[in-house]
């Protein structure tokens, strides 16, 4: 095993480090000794923390990177290090730990485990469940019960922290890279989703052992409605055209302007488009071919194949083949990040408000339900497991049912008059 110079491994360093296909490195991290990275010729690259215990090298393996950000495996690391110094061999949080150390784990640390272990527990999960698992519990969990002892967290504690988070009380606004700002919002919509995240959180620390029970359970959950917000033809042209007009004018790269093109025509969900690999694109059948780990609905078994109308095979014709991503990033090293300002800066041109990427899918069904189509054949195009799912257009269905009935009834009264006549 080839072992590179030492040095710090932030999110920049780390993207730009490229797999070597005859042989596995690793990266030492300079900021604690012991943290690595491992990268294996495959391109998965992997924390672990090497120490010395009873005067034996040992290594723990913290998890992927992807799943973990470089500073939550520090954050782990150092945590691992301090059972070191404490005498405490870290292996025992595999394998049991001591009942004195599960009493001190306060939930941040918890928090931390949960990250670092779950997708090991979990590998049919998906890699952007987990990252939004992580977004919830790091922007809405931690800053207010960071502090806590797991084992003393009630549910009169969540249901006081799920009211803070309506409040508001952890919105905030984040650096995130060069320029780049993320706004934390709190409101209903981050309490009940971060409230879901945390119970999945606290059913794993039962599992562990590091609790006894699980208090979410005893906690009210927040019900949110679905957003029925659909194009209408107007604006859906308005849309089209505006994507073409930035375009031309270079104020959105071809790129984007292709990736907006195909969410429109398919319908599929934005990280099927945008991580889109040209290994599941099959223009000869007219469909893109997702393996169960890269759709929501994949179960762990099952693929998912989205129909590619012409226009939508005919854009990937014209697209240079430079990597293994249809959309990839500057340097090829992955997908390109969602492009979430390109699409603001369209709706803007197009005078369209409150639109966003998802209302396009909402679109694509809302028409086909208007073209006639039937909500099981809806709900098999979009990948919905529950019929529950497509339910939300059964109202546009019942519109249609409408305009037939009144038809029949003009009709009766036709039939009438010329009877009378």
């Amino acid at each position: 095993m080839t072992e590179l110079a030492e040095t710090r491994l932030t999110k920049r360093v780390i993207d730009a480090i490229f797999p070597d296909s005859s042989r596995a490195f690793v990266v030492r991290d300079g900021r604690l000794e012991g943290l690595r990275l491992r990268v294996r010729t495959t391109g998965r690259k992997t924390f672990e923390y090497r120490y010395r215990f009873e005067g034996r090298d040992k290594l723990y393996v913290i998890g992927d990177y992807g799943t973990l950000t470089t500073d939550e495996a520090l954050e782990f690391a150092t945590i691992l290090a301090g059972d070191v110094a404490r005498g405490l061999d870290p292996q025992t949080r595999k394998s049991g730990q001591r009942e004195e150390d599960k009493a001190a784990l306060t939930f941040k640390e918890a928090v931390a485990l949960y990250l670092a272990e779950g997708p090991r527990e979990k590998p049919d999960k998906r890699e952007s469940s987990w990252k939004l698992d992580r977004g919830n519990l790091e922007r809405h969990a931690i800053p207010l019960l960071g502090s806590k002892l797991l084992r003393a967290i009630t549910a009169d504690d969540i249901s006081e922290w799920q009211q803070a988070v309506m409040a508001g009380r952890t919105a905030t606004t984040e650096k995130t890279r060069m320029r780049g700002l993320a706004r934390v919002r709190g409101g209903r919509g981050a309490a009940a989703r971060s409230t879901e995240t945390l119970a999945a959180m606290l059913a794993w620390s039962v599992r562990r052992g590091l609790r006894a029970d699980n208090p979410a359970t005893r906690v009210r959950r927040l019900q949110l409605a679905g957003k029925e917000r659909y194009l209408d033809e107007r604006e859906a042209g308005a849309i089209w055209n505006a994507i073409t007009a930035l375009e031309e004018t270079s104020i959105i790269s071809s790129q984007a302007a292709n990736c907006f093109r195909l969410l429109a025509l398919t319908g599929a969900r934005r990280s099927e488009i945008v991580e889109l690999k040209w290994r599941e694109v099959d223009l000869s059948r007219g469909i893109l071919l997702l393996p169960p780990l890269r759709h929501k609905s994949g179960g762990g078994s099952r693929s998912k194949a989205i129909p590619l109308p012409g226009a939508g095979a005919e854009i990937l014709r014209h697209i240079e083949k430079r990597c293994a991503w249809v959309f990839p990033k500057a340097d090829l090293s992955g997908p390109m990040e969602p492009p979430k300002r390109a699409w603001n800066r369209v709706v803007a041109h197009a005078g369209v408000r409150d639109a966003s990427l998802h209302t396009l899918r909402h679109t694509l069904a809302s028409w086909a339900v208007a073209d006639g189509a039937s909500l099981a054949i809806i709900g098999k195009l979009l990948g919905h497991t529950k019929p529950q799912t497509t339910e939300r257009y059964a109202h546009l269905r019942l519109d249609a049912g409408t305009d037939v009935v009144e038809a029949v009834a003009k009709r009766y009264l036709l039939s009438r008059e010329a009877g009378l006549s």
